[in-house]
């Protein structure tokens, strides 16, 4: 890690912990985003549910105007504001160019990118949501692709969450974080230099 004052360690390090378990609330909670995703393709593909129809499980609870996108514009907004806070986060505390760059280009094109379109075709459904008070609720990808809109969200977020785990993955072998992995016990006894 690279700190011009050492003074300024341990509130660098408190940063770096802190932004671990961000990040790995991040992983947590888009995983079961992820999860919600194929039980629609489940109930879909396996079920014969509608595409219309196929909310997930947390759709069938947080239905608004017939339909789950409320809650996935929420997730999908949060998702991205949280995925722009790790960036900026692991670039003030000097870790962002510590990680491998193909690791850093991957995360950059298909977790910030694709998440970012992502969040601009949920805008544009929740605009037909609003207009159609309700589905049909078309995207853009969906139309452009001749696709349902079940296998292409799913497809969106399996990929910027597959970003999102190489990221994270390549943090948690930085030695400040896996710092943050070990007991204060284990660290005492390990001596300098370990």
């Amino acid at each position: 890690m690279l700190i011009a004052n050492p003074r300024q360690a341990p509130a660098v390090l408190d940063g770096v912990r802190r932004l671990h378990m961000f990040f790995t609330t991040i992983v947590v909670i888009q995983g079961i985003h992820v999860v919600e995703h194929i039980i629609q393709l489940v109930q879909v593909y396996l079920f014969r549910v509608s595409d219309d129809d196929a909310m997930g499980l947390l759709g069938y609870v947080f239905s608004f105007q017939g339909t789950e996108e409320w809650l996935h514009l929420a997730f999908n907004v949060s998702f991205l504001a949280a995925l722009y806070i790790v960036f900026v986060a692991l670039w003030r505390t000097r870790q962002l160019q510590l990680l491998p760059r193909a690791s850093v280009a991957f995360f950059v094109l298909f977790g910030l990118g694709l998440e970012t379109w992502h969040v601009i075709e949920h805008a544009v459904i929740i605009n037909n949501v609003i207009a159609n008070d309700g589905c049909p609720c078309p995207g853009i990808g969906d139309q452009a692709l001749g696709i349902s809109d079940t296998v292409l969200h799913f497809g969106y977020n399996a990929v910027a969450y597959a970003a999102t785990v190489v990221l994270f993955v390549a943090a948690v072998r930085l030695p400040a974080w896996s710092t943050q992995r070990r007991s204060p016990r284990r660290r005492a006894s390990a001596g300098p230099g370990s």
